[in-house]
């Protein structure tokens, strides 16, 4: 399931006499190959072998790249279907937005910084409507819907994060702080196990880390946000 939506990006008819060099769909196109993590105005110029200012005709900031280019990478993005239980429906979903900024480096740091395109608009009203229709209140829908979400994005932006090289050493911040629990020895034999526990957690596949903690995280909203009359469905 795609998003079909309208967009502005050659739609509706052409304005007479010459037709532009570039539109937001190239833009677009544009934005994806040179990547969220190197998104600059220059960048997105030289790949469409234009101008600077040609580009500023269509895009007034570097925001407004960001916008095109997340809103073009969350259309194409291949999303689950709406059937089943609420549960069954928010994990699929969940994963799936996991899946899709893992596509796209660095799109959810720019996402969670405030630039929201059409589309995310779009999935986020696609799924709360689904749980309103499923017995949940609007509001209790949206904590839900912004619970699991967030919970995404938090998680890719730490895998991120954790892969990044630190400045001070030829090591990525996953293996320095691996080495760090690791080296540091407990006052005892209960902090020893949590420092191996921890170990383990920075070692583990981030997708079933953070698949253990969205079935935490739906459990809660079984509880205190959905409908009574769901929670022996759930179980």
């Amino acid at each position: 399931m795609t998003l079909r939506g309208s967009t502005a990006w050659g739609r509706g008819r052409r304005r007479p006499g010459r037709p532009p060099a570039i539109g937001e769909a190239e833009i677009a196109e544009a934005v994806l190959a040179v990547g969220f993590r190197d998104l600059t105005f220059a960048g997105v110029a030289e790949r469409l072998s234009v101008g600077q200012a040609t580009l500023y005709r269509h895009a007034a900031n570097r925001d407004a790249l960001v916008r095109m280019g997340l809103d073009l990478a969350l259309r194409r993005i291949e999303w689950p279907d709406l059937e089943g239980s609420w549960r069954e429906l928010l994990e699929r979903w969940s994963l799936a937005s996991w899946h899709a900024w893992e596509h796209y480096p660095g799109a959810v740091t720019e996402a969670t910084r405030g630039v929201v395109p059409a589309s995310m608009v779009e999935l986020s009203d696609r799924i709360g409507l689904a749980l309103v229709d499923r017995g949940f209140s609007p509001r209790n829908a949206v904590l839900a819907v912004d619970l699991v979400f967030d919970l995404a994005a938090d998680s890719r932006r730490g895998v991120e994060a954790m892969a990044a090289t630190l400045e001070s050493q030829p090591a990525s911040v996953r293996q320095a702080m691996e080495a760090e629990w690791a080296t540091q020895h407990g006052s005892s034999e209960a902090a020893a196990q949590l420092r191996g526990e921890m170990v383990r957690a920075i070692r583990e596949d981030p997708a079933a880390w953070f698949h253990g903690k969205l079935r935490i995280v739906l459990a809660g909203i079984d509880h205190e946000l959905a409908p009574e009359h769901t929670h022996e469905e759930q179980r």
